[in-house]
């Protein structure tokens, strides 16, 4: 509610503000609202130890506002609403009644994640300079994130070159949600809506990237971004089951298991480059290749390629294509593959410090492919006149799909729309 209130007064006080401004000063005002749909299905499910459903769905609206005060400063939002339904979050409790936990049980099959940033730039067109400062806030039933950051570029005097750097701090505070049959204090079980413990994350991340226009058909980019993240890095719900050589014959809920646990700390490097190339007037390529590693083990390689394809002025159609790659984190094993050992009472523990059955810190392949339809008219697709001065322009509609297919045998599939108007 708060953030339909936060929204319904920005857009107040744009369009009441901006009758007001000098129309040969200011830059056209725009407005975009997309539209995504996602839907995966898989056998490898974290919450029941590494395998189980992985069917999720999630519809995601966003609206983004962009608004020139003068030649100098310009003001923007973005405001988003992700609604998601999970199959495999719904087995957090599944080894105990789900009357065990009334916020739990609902709160585990479906969500709803709001969010929202706003951000203002400077420029200083006689300096070829500018800088953004970006706030933003998200909340979900288990997650509440706070973000800042701020971003300063500068262009060469042709515009030929361009180099920015960047850097952004996330503060997140998570509810400590366990399975069911692990929950043992009267703070772990949730039957008051904050009845739960909290842990939080900080995460830093600091940006640089340089642009050139090598010649008239080819332009380059290479970016580089350094991640450091403290706090929480596990996820509370999700299950590790070991080699549990006492109980060969048992149920699923006697073998022995854990929660994940992870380091709390990590540290993230990506490097990338991306290529622009102009074929014709008709073709274009955008090649793009980015190597990545981490303090946990993970190495991956990226690589995709866009081809758009004039099929008029006006009407582009682009292939998109990205194979991705990466090793095995050194704290996953797949279900039953962690091994325990008995103390000195013969109660079963942990041989290993760190252990996860997440399949997204597995060995795999993933191959994305699909295709994008964009139609942008030089003077838009409609127009209406809401005064003398000032229309409304329908810019563009855009549309893509895309299949995912990844070696551990996750499918996914999106569909995505983007229209928008300037006024």
């Amino acid at each position: 509610m708060q953030l339909k209130h936060f929204m319904l007064a920005v857009l107040v006080l744009v369009f009441t503000n901006l009758k007001a401004q000098d129309d040969k000063v200011l830059n056209e005002k725009e407005v975009n609202f997309l539209f995504n749909y996602y839907q995966q299905d898989g056998d490898h499910s974290p919450v029941t130890g590494g395998k189980g459903t992985e069917k999720l769905e999630c519809i995601a609206p966003l609206i983004t506002v962009n608004i020139p005060v003068d030649t100098l400063n310009s003001f923007g939002m973005t405001v988003g609403v992700d609604y998601y339904s999970s199959a495999s979050c719904d087995n957090i409790d599944m080894f105990v009644s789900g009357a065990s936990s009334q916020y739990l049980s609902s709160a585990s099959r479906q969500d709803v994640r709001g969010h929202g940033d706003i951000h203002y730039t400077r420029t200083r067109p006689s300096k070829h300079v500018s800088g953004t400062t970006t706030f933003g806030y998200s909340q979900e039933f288990d997650v509440i994130s706070l973000s800042g950051g701020y971003k300063w570029q500068k262009a060469s005097k042709n515009q030929n070159r361009d180099f920015s750097v960047g850097g952004n701090i996330f503060y997140d505070t998570w509810k400590i949600i366990k399975p069911g049959e692990l929950r043992y204090e009267s703070t772990e079980f949730g039957n008051e809506e904050d009845n739960y413990n909290t842990d939080t994350r900080t995460t830093g991340t600091f940006s640089i990237s340089y642009a050139q226009v090598l010649t008239k058909k080819l332009q380059i980019l290479f970016s580089s971004d350094i991640v450091y993240q403290n706090g929480i890095l596990y996820t509370p719900f999700h299950r590790v089951f070991f080699n549990d050589f006492t109980c060969v014959d048992c149920e699923e809920e006697s073998k022995f298991h854990l929660i994940e646990n992870l380091p709390r700390t990590r540290l993230k490097i990506p490097i990338g480059i991306r290529a622009n190339y102009y074929i014709n007037d008709w073709l274009i390529s955008r090649l793009y290749y980015r190597y990545y590693s981490d303090d946990f083990g993970i190495k991956s390689h990226t690589v995709s390629i866009e081809l758009p394809i004039k099929i008029t002025r006006f009407f582009t159609v682009y292939p998109i294509y990205r194979f991705y790659t990466q090793t095995a984190s050194k704290y996953f094993k797949p279900y039953g593959e962690h091994e325990m050992q008995l103390d000195t009472n013969y109660v079963p523990q942990a041989i290993e410090q760190y252990y996860t059955s997440d399949y997204d810190l597995s060995e795999f392949v993933n191959h994305k492919f699909g295709l994008g339809l964009k139609y942008s008219p030089l003077y838009g697709i409609a127009q209406i006149d809401i005064s003398k001065e000032r229309k409304i322009v329908f810019k563009k509609i855009e549309f893509r799909t895309v299949f995912y297919r990844r070696s551990d045998g996750l499918k996914a599939f999106t569909i995505s729309f983007d229209t928008g108007f300037t006024f």
